[in-house]
């Protein structure tokens, strides 16, 4: 009887422990706590405030610079040539993360109104979002579920970023034609009125004065030179 009780109490312990195991800790490959996100959505960029959008696009490429640093896509279990393609992507991006977006940011920076600097940091996010997303996609079907949830994190976050650029441009595209309509209309306006306007002529004062005619001194006479007489 007593042997009966203590299998029974023995049988509940061990039943009990893959629960306490999940309360009090996680288990082995379980995905790592979320992290705390900045804001929910990117902040509204104006043709005059950028500096929101900025920050929050250098905040990011820190995030996603060290988690892609962290990435052990050597121990995928998965064809070789797919690890040198995520290997691949994963050195593209880091590149990207470190000259080539920071360079870009400066440029903004530097000239806030400028659309051609906006729209190149645009296209760059963009192109980094694709690539992202795609060693994401391989990340969740062949990494480790900690390794997948921080990625699919950023690039969260870059699409917040380049759609939020996209609104910029679209208004600074408004801002830069109504400035060039009314800058149009101000030529025209003033092309009009020089037209309306009587022609003056200009009478130069020395044309009225009359003009002195000066005589020609008269030639002096010649007198012939006395010619020798006759000798007697």
């Amino acid at each position: 009887m007593k042997r009966s009780w203590y299998f029974c109490v023995l049988t509940a312990a061990t039943l009990a422990l893959p629960v306490a195991a999940q309360v009090g800790a996680p288990a082995s490959g379980s995905p790592a706590p979320a992290r705390p996100v900045a804001s929910s959505a990117a902040p509204v960029a104006g043709p005059g405030n950028v500096s929101p959008l900025l920050a929050q696009v250098q905040a990011t490429a820190r995030t996603t610079t060290a988690d892609v640093s962290l990435l052990t896509i050597r121990r995928w279990k998965v064809a070789n040539d797919t690890k040198h393609d995520a290997e691949t992507k994963a050195e593209s991006i880091q590149r990207n993360l470190t000259v080539a977006l920071p360079a870009i940011v400066s440029q903004v920076q530097a000239s806030p109104n400028d659309f051609a600097a906006n729209f190149k940091l645009y296209r760059n996010l963009d192109v980094l979002y694709d690539v992202l997303a795609s060693l994401a996609e391989s990340t969740g079907a062949f990494g480790s579920r900690n390794e997948f949830d921080p990625l699919a994190a950023d690039l969260n976050r870059i699409d917040q970023a380049r759609r939020a650029l996209g609104d910029r441009l679209e208004a600074l595209a408004t801002t830069k034609d109504a400035e060039i309509a009314r800058l149009q209309g101000q030529v025209k306006t003033a092309r009009a009125a020089a037209a309306t306007q009587p022609k003056k002529i200009i009478v130069d004062d020395d044309d009225k004065k009359p003009v002195k005619k000066t005589k020609k001194p008269a030639a002096a006479a010649v007198t012939p030179a006395s010619q020798p007489s006759n000798p007697q």
